[in-house]
């Protein structure tokens, strides 16, 4: 796989289908910040147009150093990829902190996005998203990794989904377990996602937004993608009735496909 510098880190990408001379889209996977979170998204789109995935920096075959970690240099890792690729535009459509991450380059990195998909992610933190991830944190500091892992599956999958596909459940977890960074590495991107506060820059975004949510997550409830569509100009806003946060992952085929028709509806703008 490549590498793009971005500052003093090295960020693992790859790129699906690059051949194609359709829009390329980013999947910009959540807190676990691995490529694999996006894949029943990457094996649909790349038979469309070419598809960029990455690690997170602290994360997979990124580079994991202490005290990087914030949502903006997040989103310089993007920009790292896309000058690295030769990309000069792209959809972006961003899962949790990946939605946090597509927030920051909106405002920040205007002309290289062609639109946003927002998908289960916030645009501050308020009392109940910091109460969720500082527990969190500290589980990882005081139980580690492996006990997190397996407790936060239980929040983030729709709960019947996570019964009837245990078995698959519980292997994603054993290699996330398997592959994770040192406690204190996860600890410093739970600090940066609690930091996120957007609310009063998100009125000057510009990009066609989709907003989506299910209506059943208890990780960024849709109160939260609510807020978003209100505050973005001309944003749309669609709920999903029930996936729970990892909606992408069980309604695949439903957000594949809201997802395919608003990046087409958008491939032209300029």
């Amino acid at each position: 796989m490549p590498f793009a510098n971005s500052g003093d880190v090295k960020i693992s990408y790859e790129i699906r289908n690059a051949k194609s001379s359709k829009v390329p889209v980013f999947f910009i996977s959540g807190l676990a910040g691995t490529r694999q979170g996006c894949a029943k998204q990457a094996g649909f789109f790349e038979t469309k147009r070419p598809v960029v995935l990455h690690d997170h920096r602290g994360t997979g075959e990124s580079d994991k150093p202490p005290g990087v970690y914030s949502v903006p240099n997040m989103a310089k890792d993007v920009i790292a990829i896309m000058d690295a690729a030769g990309i000069a535009r792209a959809h972006m459509v961003g899962m949790s902190t990946g939605g946090a991450i597509i927030q920051n380059l909106c405002l920040d990195y205007a002309e290289r996005v062609q639109s946003a998909v927002l998908s289960c992610t916030w645009p501050r933190t308020d009392h109940f998203f910091r109460r969720q991830f500082e527990s969190r944190k500290e589980v990882i500091l005081n139980l580690g990794p492996e006990f997190a892992a397996r407790q936060a599956s239980t929040m983030l999958y729709d709960p019947e989904y996570f019964t009837l596909n245990h078995d698959q459940i519980v292997a994603l977890e054993n290699t996330a377990i398997q592959n994770s960074a040192p406690a204190q590495i996860l600890a410093e991107r739970i600090d940066a996602i609690v930091a996120h506060d957007l609310w009063q820059r998100l009125s000057q975004i510009r990009q066609p937004v989709l907003v989506l949510c299910a209506k059943n997550d208890v990780v960024t409830p849709p109160y939260f993608s609510k807020q978003l569509a209100e505050l973005i100009p001309n944003a749309q806003l669609s709920l999903f009735e029930k996936g729970g946060h990892f909606f992408f992952i069980s309604e695949a085929e439903e957000f594949n496909a809201r997802v395919d028709e608003f990046l087409q509806e958008w491939d032209g703008v300029s």
